[in-house]
């Protein structure tokens, strides 16, 4: 039996993909699973966010100091048992175990100690100066309060760190947290939840699995915010459905990361960083790189450093491997038909990309096609898998224009030898993230923004930026004053004399300043007999 409500253990959530997640418009009252019933979702996820934020009103009560401290025990759980991390995400969706270790398991305490001094600066009491004069006695401060419970709904490509991003601010800032993880991997991001939780009071961190209906079930269950990493097509319909319940929300909704290689570069350095960024995860990252937009004077050595680099590989299910198999076979799909439409359309394969091993399973080689153009998917679509497209340009101008044109705009990367110049064109790159001789790696770092335009959506991951989607504002002002306020009822002539003289002071009008005491001593004259 599927349940579809846990505190934070047993998950499996049944969306279709990392940049796939299926919403429905409408969530059924009943979710069947190999023919078998299960729990209704409505009122599971109900029940899962009523829980959360039940415990979430004594955990926002809880200093800041005390938030911290619970999560760094559990961030220590996680990274001593980190083991059992990267056995569950090699299982389940053949993550390389080097990159389980440096990419989903190394960073948990180092991810909530950035968060907490985040979170420390960022939500600090904010006193506000009034002007004595104007606003006599009176004093204001401004803080930053939980919005109350955080829905993630979360993709299967980092099923651990990808949630530190959002789940670690959303707890150090006070909220609930109920999560909906990917059936591609529900043991991983179960894991996750699990050490969180047997730290935490119960009921504040809670999972919840089903296919699409769950998240449209999560989002209609009374959250205060959604955090969401998913297909541009589900990024709007959560967008709208969020928008329509009152629901602030960050969307995340993939990438296309261009490479931008100019004339200059150092060829060693940007064939070791393309290849990294193309290859890890097996292609399947938000800011993987799926573009290289290369200066035509280079692109022949540039194309044959990478397929010598790119044949030294290892790939497959060996423990060192370099690039592992993709996580299922819808995925896999995307890939193989991105590359035969790129062949049918005249790119070259200049290395992958035909005979796969027997055997092989989801295994997609690595495939490095050249001489491609806006015409195919792989340019214009996110295919998230080990595939670069060679685009060859007339300099650094076509370059940029050609990825300024992207249906995308998370992150793109500039490769030269000159920094001054690629920090002017940085200038002239609508992306969120802009990197120069590197790639993607800012997305580990609490303090930088990870956000993006156009179909990336408009969501800021990391720094204080993001905080907005977990925290709201709420100002107070204390008066300490006794005497009515001059401008309150009933109104009179004098009022009206005194609004109209400040208007003309305001405009540096001052030929009537000498009647001002005058007017102010008749209108509170006016005031103490009217409320005497």
């Amino acid at each position: 039996m599927l349940a579809v409500t846990l505190r934070a253990v047993g998950v499996n959530h049944l969306q279709r993909s990392a940049h796939n997640n299926q919403l429905p418009l409408d969530s059924s009252e009943e979710v069947r699973v190999n023919g078998e019933a299960v729990v209704a979702v409505d009122t599971s996820v109900r029940q899962a966010v009523a829980s959360a934020r039940a415990a979430q009103y004594r955990w926002r009560m809880r200093p800041l100091v005390e938030r911290v401290a619970a999560v760094k025990r559990a961030a220590k759980q996680m990274l001593a048992r980190r083991g059992e991390a990267i056995a569950l995400a090699h299982e389940e969706m053949g993550k390389a175990v080097v990159e389980g270790l440096w990419n989903e398991t190394l960073g948990p305490l180092d991810a909530v100690t950035g968060w907490a001094r985040i979170v420390e600066r960022a939500t600090a009491r904010q006193r506000t100066r009034l002007n004595p004069l104007s606003f006599p006695r009176k004093s204001a401060h401004v803080d930053l309060v939980p919005r109350g419970v955080v829905g993630v709904i979360a993709p299967w490509n980092y099923p651990i760190a990808g949630l530190y991003r959002s789940v670690f601010p959303a707890l150090l800032t006070g909220n609930g947290v109920v999560v909906k993880p990917s059936e591609h991997s529900p043991r991983s991001s179960g894991w996750f939840l699990e050490r969180l939780a047997s730290e935490l009071p119960e009921g504040l961190v809670r999972v919840v699995n089903g296919d699409g209906r769950a998240g449209s079930a999560l989002i209609d269950a009374g959250i205060d915010a959604c955090v969401f990493t998913g297909s541009p097509e589900t990024g709007r319909k959560v967008r709208v459905r969020c928008a329509e319940r009152g629901i602030v929300a960050s969307i995340e909704m993939g990438g296309k990361d261009p490479a931008i290689v100019l004339a200059d570069v150092d060829l060693k350095r940007a064939v070791a960083g393309i290849t990294h960024w193309t290859l890890s995860n097996a292609g399947q990252a938000c800011g993987a790189i799926e573009v290289a937009y290369v200066d035509e004077t280079i692109a022949d050595a540039f194309v044959e450093a990478m397929v010598r680099a790119w044949s030294k590989l290892r790939v497959g299910g060996e423990r060192f491997a370099d690039v592992g198999r993709l996580a299922n076979r819808r995925q896999f799909e995307v890939v193989a038909m991105h590359v035969e439409d790129a062949k049918a359309k005249g790119a070259v394969v200049a290395f992958g990309g035909l005979a796969r091993p027997a055997g092989a399973g989801l295994l997609y080689p690595p495939t490095i096609l050249d001489r491609c153009d806006e015409r195919m998917k792989v340019v214009r679509d996110e295919t998230f898998g080990p595939v670069l497209a060679v685009v060859r340009v007339q300099g650094a101008a076509e370059a940029v224009r050609r990825a300024n044109e992207s249906r995308y705009g998370l992150g793109v990367s500039l490769w030269t030898r000159d920094i001054a110049r690629a920090r002017r064109l940085a200038e002239r790159l609508e992306y969120g993230v802009v990197n120069v001789n590197n790639h993607a790696f800012s997305g580990a770092i609490p303090s930088l923004p990870w956000s993006g335009l156009r179909d990336t959506g408009f969501g800021i991951a990391n720094s204080a930026l993001s905080l907005a989607t977990f925290v709201r504002p709420r100002a107070t002002v204390v008066d300490r004053a006794t005497a009515p306020e001059l401008f309150w009822m009933p109104y009179d002539e004098a009022l009206w004399q005194m609004g109209d003289l400040l208007a003309d002071l305001q405009l540096g009008l001052f030929g009537r300043a000498w009647r001002l005491p005058l007017i102010v001593r008749k209108r509170m004259k006016t005031l103490r007999a009217f409320f005497r």
